[in-house]
C-alpha cells in the first residue's frame, strides 16, 4: 500500500496509447464497464465536497470555488454523455449480433 502520494505525478502527458487515440470508443466502454454512472456521480460529488469543505485549500477564493462548480457540472454532463454513447454502442452491437447479416428484421403484419 502506498503511504503517500509523492509518487503520483501530475498529469503531464496523454494516457491514451496511439491505437486508443485512433479508436477511443473501447476506452469509454472500459470506463463504463468499470463504474456505474451513479458511482461516478457519487465520486465526483465526494471530491467536490472534500475540496470545498477543507480549510486552507486552493478553493478558498470565490472565483476558484465558482470555477470548481462549473468544472463539476461540465464533467457530470460529460459523464452522462459518455454513458449514453456506451448504451447506444451496446444496443448497436447487440442488434448486429442478433441480426449478423444486416438484414432488416421481419415485420409482423399489423
Amino acid at each position: 500500500m502506498q503511504k503517500s502520494n509523492k509518487r503520483i505525478a501530475k498529469p503531464t502527458k496523454d494516457r491514451l496509447k496511439e491505437a486508443e487515440k485512433l479508436h477511443p470508443l473501447p476506452v469509454l466502454s472500459d470506463f463504463c464497464d468499470s463504474y456505474h454512472l451513479h458511482e461516478v456521480k457519487q465520486i465526483l460529488w465526494d471530491w467536490l465536497v472534500t475540496a470545498l469543505g477543507k480549510s486552507h485549500s486552493i478553493y478558498d477564493e470565490g472565483k476558484e470555488r465558482s470555477n470548481l462548480f462549473f468544472f463539476y457540472e461540465k464533467v457530470e454532463t460529460l459523464m452522462e454523455a459518455v454513458y449514453m454513447l456506451h448504451e447506444q454502442q451496446e444496443k448497436s452491437s447487440h442488434a448486429k449480433q442478433t441480426n449478423p447479416k444486416g438484414k432488416p428484421p421481419k415485420q409482423s403484419p399489423s
